[in-house]
């Protein structure tokens, strides 16, 4: 893919994560096994991580539900991106979205989207197992960051040829995770990183799943309240789709052009409340959509929540920015998301002209399919089975791939 705009984004005026403490041990285990490959214990902001010996310690990265990350580099000053997942088996919930994003990763392969590395454990067999680290590469640091800085300054670091190409990116990467029917499910500033080129990476999919073409019964809460969709959110019954990932690159546009989050409500109900000031109260034609999918109780407990309002004209809220791209906006940030753009057709909206082309648009070869119709009821254990079978799987095909290659890469031996 071309690189955008020749004049970069001013990351170095990002803010630094600052000194961090760390302490560094030799692994040692309560457990016996015939494992022999060396870990060191490193201690960052109270968070203990067991890395390979290969590795060497740079920076704390960020944290969050799902996983703490940092900061190494390994062989040839290579940069790498490791992901302690938090509590994986706390429960079954999450340790099923702990093996999907192991699957994901390892299926997904294209320039805006994270690069899997490695995965592992520390721990020496399944009775003890209870960690689970994802190695990816590093691709800079997150749109979020470059957005509070500009807060901090008071000025812009990414102009509208920036805004425009990081857009672009986004529905690039999206293009290939939907023709592959996978729903990110969680995109937001901080779970996207950009360079000094302005070159765009999708990260963290800890939430992301696969889906068929007719839809499937989906969890209502995922995505970061900001960026969720309003069919998230008022559906109790829901089987929404990648339109769910359209609107959150609605809000995520319009955040880059007006440097604040666009629907910064505080909890569901204020949510739903901001996004109907702005994009209208649901019309007839939706209203009857959703007592289809629930009841018609339904109704009342939608016009309860926040009366009726009518669509703000978007030439007026996004007065400053460029005629094209508001346009857009008001194709994405639509209430109905039967009648909201698609990925495909965002691609071919006047907006994206200067980047569009089809040919280095890449789609996945097959849809991804990791769901299971027994998902649901596997215990704890069962997933905790499946994931160390997962891990020995990938690390012995590692070995084996490297031993024949007689050669060294960034991934890690015994």
């Amino acid at each position: 893919m071309d690189h955008g705009p020749t004049h970069s984004v001013d990351e170095q005026s990002t803010p630094a994560n600052g000194n961090v403490g760390t302490t560094t041990t030799n692994c040692s285990s309560d457990c016996s096994s015939t494992a022999t490959r060396p870990f060191l214990h490193i201690n960052v902001n109270t968070v203990e991580y067991a890395v390979p010996s290969e590795y060497q310690f740079v920076d704390y990265l960020g944290g969050g539900n799902y996983g703490n990350v940092i900061k190494v580099r390994a062989a040839q000053g290579v940069e790498l991106a490791v992901k302690k997942m938090y509590e994986p088996f706390s429960s079954a919930i999450k340790a099923r979205r702990v093996f999907r994003e192991l699957k994901l990763l390892q299926l997904i392969s294209h320039e805006n989207i994270i690069q899997f590395v490695d995965m592992y454990t520390p721990d020496m067999d399944e009775k003890c197992f209870k960690n689970v680290y994802i190695v990816s590469g590093y691709a800079g640091v997150s749109l979020k960051q470059v957005l509070d800085r500009q807060k901090q300054l008071g000025q812009s670091l990414i102009n509208h040829d920036h805004i425009k190409y990081i857009v672009y990116q986004l529905l690039r990467a999206l293009k290939y995770l939907h023709s592959a029917n996978v729903i990110h499910r969680d995109l937001k500033p901080s779970n996207l990183a950009i360079t000094e080129e302005c070159d765009l990476t999708v990260l963290d999919f800890g939430l992301a799943r696969t889906v068929s073409n007719n839809g499937d019964n989906l969890t209502a809460y995922v995505i970061s309240r900001w960026y969720r969709s309003p069919e998230v959110i008022y559906w109790n019954n829901v089987s929404y789709n990648a339109k769910a990932d359209v609107w959150s690159v609605g809000c995520i546009l319009a955040e880059l052009f007006t440097n604040r989050v666009l629907f910064p409500g505080s909890e569901a109900m204020e949510q739903y409340k901001l996004i109907i000031r702005l994009c209208g109260s649901p019309d007839e034609l939706l209203m009857q959509k959703i007592e289809q999918q629930n009841s018609p109780a339904m109704r009342m407990v939608i016009e309860r929540m926040g009366g009726f309002c009518e669509r703000k004209d978007f030439r007026q809220v996004f007065a400053h920015c460029p005629e094209d791209a508001v346009d857009l906006l008001n194709k994405l940030l639509v209430m109905d998301p039967d009648r909201r753009i698609s990925v495909e057709e965002s691609l071919l909206h006047p907006y994206m002209r200067d980047y569009h082309l089809p040919a280095d648009e890449p789609v996945a070869a097959q849809p991804f399919n990791i769901e299971d119709g027994d998902d649901m009821a596997r215990s704890v254990a069962d997933w905790k089975e499946i994931i160390w079978h997962e891990l020995e799987r990938h690390h012995n095909e590692t070995k084996d791939r490297l031993h024949s290659k007689n050669d060294v890469n960034v991934l890690p031996t015994d």
